[in-house]
């Protein structure tokens, strides 16, 4: 298969089997592989075009290139022009849709069924034979610049791109898939054209069915359509390397920000367990989860913003621990402090509503567990709610882990995760990590912050 065979890698239990029985693939005359999972449990319908390579294909001097000729791409065809196109997606209901990403990208019909003798062949369309008329590529182009502006006076994003910029110094990542304000005022039609003519290449794509299709016609449509798009032998980019764990004390870095009205933004970014990992991987996202809500239960009294801690869902991970809105910058720490000290001793905030009151009750992980798990599954359920989810899901599970069936597994990889494997994980990665910190605000408030504190995950 031109895209490598991203269907079973793994080996499932015969519940997961179970799961994806009305899961298929089969390949197009080009190579392009196709996973379709019949669905008759709502009337959404899904086709989603996957394209390889993320952020890192970018060619330098031109990051966001991606992003932006896939949303000129959905503007229109040169059979179906823009107006044109609008109204019928605005008849049937419907949407076309794209996202850039660090790993891969998508280029999505989501659909309720309508009219798809006209909807599908419209999809395919702007695919193999995209408008690009001049008009719409400049109205895509000024949109990301106005994205990028925004994004810009957004204290949050902006510490998360101060962030990114040094923890993702060196690795693929660093290529940012929105661009750069230089990246984006190099974008033309005649560079988005280029970028279809070089990088829109069947080893590099794989497609996503997901919904009532009927699979002979489904097959048809898409090999008369898609099975054209040609080979161009891309040179795909290795998979990113994995973030190195520990390396030393943490530091802080400060971004003067005068419109921040006098609070205080902080990210932390550290390495993080691979997917793969079943030690670690799902152990460290409860453990995260349970930092969460113990810094939610620490920054009282509105003296923070919705504190966050997580990791993340990437070929290379990487955790995350956020505080937005502080009152007090020479305090966040302290808050930090607390619930990481209280972590390594070995409690987390009980779940239980009825022990809520004038603060969270303290119970042990092993206490807690239950708890934890029964939420990280009703979320990895929820996650599943429609067609387009599933459809996402079955994206990351190629991406991620080479097998399109791979999601299915995480519900029991949530319920094998031990207390004993959770502590391990968080003293590996969290407390034994070097954290790459941020914190922006006024000159005032943040530059008289010790960076001292920052360099352990917990103040000794």
């Amino acid at each position: 298969m031109a895209s490598g065979n991203p269907f079973y890698a793994e080996k499932l239990s015969d519940k997961a089997k179970a799961h994806v029985a009305e899961l298929s693939t089969f390949e197009l005359s080009n190579g392009i592989p196709v996973v379709f999972k019949r669905s008759t449990a709502n009337k959404g319908m899904t086709l989603s075009l996957v394209i390889r390579g993320g952020s890192a294909a970018a060619k330098p001097g031109l990051e966001g290139l991606e992003a932006v000729a896939l949303k000129a791409m959905a503007m229109g065809s040169k059979d179906l022009p823009s107006q044109e196109l609008a109204a019928l997606l605005g008849e049937t209901g419907s949407s076309i849709d794209s996202v850039a990403g660090l790993d891969f990208s998508t280029y999505s019909l989501a659909t309720l069924g309508k009219k798809l003798d006209r909807l599908v062949p419209a999809w395919i369309g702007t695919i193999v034979r995209p408008g690009f008329a001049p008009g719409d590529v400049e109205q895509v182009i000024s949109e990301a610049r106005l994205a990028l502006e925004k994004r810009g006076r957004d204290p949050r994003a902006v510490t998360a791109s101060a962030v990114n910029e040094l923890f993702f110094a060196g690795h693929p990542y660093a290529a940012s898939p929105e661009g750069t304000k230089e990246s984006l005022d190099a974008l033309d039609v005649s560079a988005v054209r280029a970028w279809y003519g070089e990088a829109f290449s069947a080893n590099r794509i794989f497609i996503v069915a997901v919904g009532d299709f009927e699979p002979a016609s489904l097959r048809k449509r898409l090999e008369a359509g898609l099975g054209s798009i040609p080979d161009r032998a891309f040179a795909l980019p290795p998979p990113p390397p994995r973030f190195a764990v520990g390396g030393g004390p943490g530091s802080l870095a400060k971004r003067e920000f005068p419109q921040s009205n006098g609070l205080a933004y902080l990210r932390g970014d550290f390495a993080a367990p691979d997917r793969a990992d079943p030690a670690n991987y799902m152990p460290l996202r409860i453990g995260m989860a349970m930092l969460s809500d113990l810094l939610l239960d620490v920054v009282r009294d509105g003296a923070s913003s919705a504190p966050c801690a997580y990791i993340t869902d990437a070929q290379a991970v990487y955790g995350s621990i956020v505080i937005t809105e502080a009152k007090e910058a020479a305090r966040i720490k302290s808050y930090i402090d607390e619930a990481v000290a209280d972590l390594a001793a070995g409690t987390a905030v009980s779940l239980d509503p009825r022990a809520s009151e004038g603060g969270r009750q303290r119970v042990t992980i092993e206490e807690a567990l239950a708890s934890y798990k029964t939420r990280l599954t009703t979320d990895f359920l929820q996650g599943q709610a429609t067609n387009v989810q599933v459809a996402n899901s079955i994206a990351r599970a190629v991406i991620l882990r080479a097998d399109c069936r791979s999601w299915v597994l995480d519900d029991e990889r949530i319920a094998a995760v031990s207390a004993d494997q959770v502590k391990a994980s968080l003293a590996k990665y969290l407390l034994g990590g070097k954290i790459t910190w941020v914190m922006l605000g006024a000159a005032d408030d943040i530059l008289s912050v010790s960076e001292v504190g920052y360099e352990s995950v917990l103040s000794r």
